[in-house]
């Protein structure tokens, strides 16, 4: 008769068997295959509502801005610069900063995109051309440009960067609603500047461009869209499309047919459908709120569009593209 000591019972006996630990790995296996998507879900949920404290800091931001500059909102952007050539400045972004402070470029970010997008304040335009009247070469820092010579966020057309980090358009993560639904500029021999919260702005006069709107000619500013989450053209297929910090729902510009949507082909300046194929939404009264993107672009009247139509206009009306189609 063979003896066993008490050790080698007890080593055995705290050993795992092959099929034990094939049991065990596959729960574990199974629980990590269950947790994967709640994990995902979250993660995705908490980048969207980062995103939307950033938007409801610019909703904060317009508010003081439209307060410290006597009812105007901020506009799109400057057109053309003092020599009327086809140079196009953003202005919105660094004339909100005015009041948010400089350390506040991290803000127009929004933390679901490519760290390629995060905006730092600044640009590197490179070019061997001369700059506009009034532009430094090199660096752009957060003036708003209301004054000859004070420095505006600039972001290509003719004066484009020839070498550097520049030479392709890098995407931005918000854009702001120039024209409504009108797309690119309002009807011939109307000058109120369109229907959104103001497109190309006088930079100086004589230079054709629009004064920026007052708050007076927004009639329900809490179901008036401002800014949203913008579409990823340098993703979706079009690296140098200049205008990458406008919002627009109407089908006017480029086609991009390369689609974080299956079988939706998407605009170069619609919102985006970043989050849960939607899209946060700072309104004109500074609230902010979530809209899927097949929602905001759905502005033709004749598919039940009437409603968000009529959120893109400061009249709070329906309007037609001037050029394009919904």
């Amino acid at each position: 008769m063979k003896f066993f000591d008490s050790a080698t019972v007890k080593s055995r006996s705290a050993a795992f068997t092959l099929v034990e630990l094939l049991v065990v790995i596959s729960i574990i296996a199974l629980l990590i295959a269950l947790l994967l998507p709640a994990l995902a879900s979250a993660r995705a949920e908490a980048l969207s509502v980062a995103c939307a404290s950033n938007e409801r800091s610019m909703g904060q931001a317009m508010e003081q801005y439209v307060g410290t500059w006597h009812g105007f909102y901020p506009g799109n952007e400057m057109v053309n610069g003092k020599n009327k050539g086809t140079n196009d400045f953003c202005v919105w972004v660094p004339r909100l900063m005015t009041v948010m402070g400089l350390g506040s470029a991290h803000l127009f970010y929004c933390p679901a995109r490519s760290l390629s997008m995060q905006y730092l304040g600044y640009m590197y335009p490179i070019s061997t051309g001369t700059p506009p009247f009034g532009y430094g070469r090199g660096y752009v820092l957060a003036g708003f440009g209301y004054r000859e010579g004070q420095e505006v966020l600039y972001l290509g057309n003719d004066w484009q960067a020839t070498s550097g980090p520049q030479t392709s358009l890098p995407a931005f993560s918000y854009g702001y609603n120039d024209w409504g639904t009108l797309g690119v500029a309002p009807p011939a021999g109307d000058s109120s500047g369109g229907k959104g919260l103001g497109g190309d702005m006088i930079a100086w006069p004589g230079n054709g461009g629009y004064p920026q709107v007052r708050i007076t000619a927004v009639v329900n500013p809490s179901q008036m869209i401002a800014i949203t989450d913008r579409i990823d053209d340098a993703t979706h297929g079009d690296s140098k499309y200049p205008f990458i910090y406008n919002s627009d729902p109407t089908r006017s510009n480029v086609a991009l047919p390369i689609s974080s949507i299956p079988g939706v082909v998407q605009w170069a300046e619609w919102p985006g459908a970043i989050h849960n194929n939607g899209s946060n939404v700072v309104w004109a009264d500074g609230h902010v709120s979530y809209e899927t993107q097949k929602n905001l672009v759905q502005v033709n009247p004749a598919q039940g569009g009437s409603q968000m139509n009529m959120n893109w206009n400061n009249d709070h009306q329906i309007h037609a593209p001037v050029t394009g189609y919904y």
